[in-house]
């Protein structure tokens, strides 16, 4: 049981965001499918590959990342671990919290995106902050039901597509690491070594857990794409236009509320992440780095989706790097100690 519980948390806390919202739009945005499809391959080995890195570093120190990062870069290890978590945290959020809540809410209630998208950060800063605590709970159990409509979409839609073999000389690489970036960098880096230093007391065991975790996320993030492929439906929110081929207009608004508490569950604990990060760099109180933080990713979701992408591309080649020395600094470290 104790290896059951987190690998279904990892897998639908890991759906939001990219595979049901950026996955589905990127179709439309490359255009041709075989590098759509190669570049989701990649990007599910490499994320597979960063994902057993960072919970071995979790594993291995016992640690959470801001101890292990105060252990190998001294004073400043806590101000460079905010500078690069930032770096991805920012436009993702951007991306999540301001471009697709703001959208789904402007589908929802009608109100102009931009007006949208500045009710949908006045409402995850709040909840971040502690208030409406009940609202969060009910949230966490709506998107629940996320997965069972997705599988349920799947065996009722007339699915017809031949398999694409994937090539590595289709694949988008900028575009893998904004979404390596997006996936496993930013506060899931944070989340997953914790919990790889949580579990390390089943050794081990912990990093089969992930690869399980990224194993079934890979496959259900495939299984979107094929959806999608399949359906020839487009962004904005291309899941939305599918629901709607399926199942008519009523069943959209139930699929767009459930959207909405999927994107609110993961966008709280970013804007606590984001609020933190902030706070250590600037040395500022919660609620202002919390309010400045809200007030960049607003300018940030307003670039656009291709802006964004291409900013979290090359701030994902950052992450990666930083995750691969710091796994190489902590062998070392260990390694000293015996």
């Amino acid at each position: 049981m104790w290896m059951i519980l987190p690998i279904c948390c990892l897998v639908i806390l890991h759906i939001t965001g990219d595979n049901v919202a950026v996955i589905p739009d990127l179709a439309s945005v490359l255009g041709n499918k075989e590098v759509y499809v190669s570049t989701l391959y990649a990007y599910i080995i490499f994320g597979l590959f960063f994902a057993t890195t960072l919970t071995w570093i979790g594993v291995r120190s016992g640690q959470e990342l801001v101890v292990v990062m105060k252990e190998l870069y001294g004073l400043q290890g806590k101000r460079v671990l905010a500078v690069v978590i930032l770096s991805i945290c920012i436009p993702a959020s951007a991306l999540t919290g301001g471009f697709y809540a703001g959208q789904t809410l402007h589908m929802l209630i009608g109100v102009p995106q931009t007006f949208a998208t500045l009710i949908c950060l006045a409402i995850f800063s709040l909840l971040a902050t502690g208030y409406g605590h009940c609202l969060l709970i009910i949230s966490n159990y709506i998107g629940f039901l996320l997965a069972p409509i997705l599988i349920l979409l799947f065996f009722m839609h007339d699915f017809h597509l031949n398999i694409i073999i994937p090539s590595m000389s289709n694949v988008n690489w900028l575009l893998v690491l904004g979404l390596l970036g997006y996936n496993v960098g930013g506060m899931w880096s944070i989340l997953v070594v914790e919990m790889g230093a949580y579990l390390s007391q089943k050794g081990y065991m912990a990093i089969f857990l992930v690869v399980l975790a990224k194993t079934i996320e890979g496959i259900l993030t495939l299984f979107i794409a094929y959806l999608v492929l399949s359906a020839n439906s487009s962004g904005p929110l291309a899941l939305s236009v599918l629901v709607n081929q399926v199942w008519g207009a009523t069943m959209v608004y139930i699929f767009n509320l459930i959207l909405f508490c999927t994107f609110t569950n993961t966008m709280v604990p970013a804007m606590l992440v984001n609020a933190r990060q902030v706070s250590s760099i600037t040395n500022i109180s919660f609620f202002p780095a919390l309010s400045l933080a809200a007030i960049v990713i607003y300018i940030v979701s307003c670039m656009g989706f291709s802006s964004i992408l291409w900013i979290m591309g090359y701030s994902g080649f950052i992450m990666m790097l930083f995750i691969i020395y710091t796994a190489f600094l902590l062998h070392k470290y260990k390694e000293n100690q015996q």
